[in-house]
């Protein structure tokens, strides 16, 4: 484990430290609680948007790379592909922050 230097108002120093530490874990634990709720909407509307583009091209986004974007012969498809492109990097950025999130352990 590693340590980290904290600021902290004076008012929670000036507790015991014994409730110092329940405060802080129950804060980190409230913390962690939140931002997991944030990835898992993130992630949500990441597979929202993927979804629609699916069903849109009838194709995942890999196969959509492999045989439509060579052919990117409209407006309306090139922006299709930056957009897809740029929830398929959300998605993988935020599973992959929402795993790190999973291994957090408060206590």
């Amino acid at each position: 484990m590693s340590q980290m230097t904290l600021d902290v108002p004076d008012v929670l120093v000036e507790l015991p430290t014994r409730e110092q530490a329940m405060f802080i874990r129950a804060g980190l634990y409230e913390a962690g609680q939140a931002w997991r709720r944030r990835l898992e909407a993130e992630i949500a509307e990441a597979k929202a948007e993927m979804t629609r583009f699916e069903t849109r091209y009838g194709a995942s986004f890999a196969r959509f790379q492999a045989t439509i974007v060579p052919g990117l012969d409209t407006l309306q498809v090139h922006q299709d592909y930056n957009d897809w492109f740029f929830w398929e990097s959300v998605l993988v950025e935020k599973q992959s922050l929402l795993a790190k999130v999973q291994r957090i352990r408060v206590g």
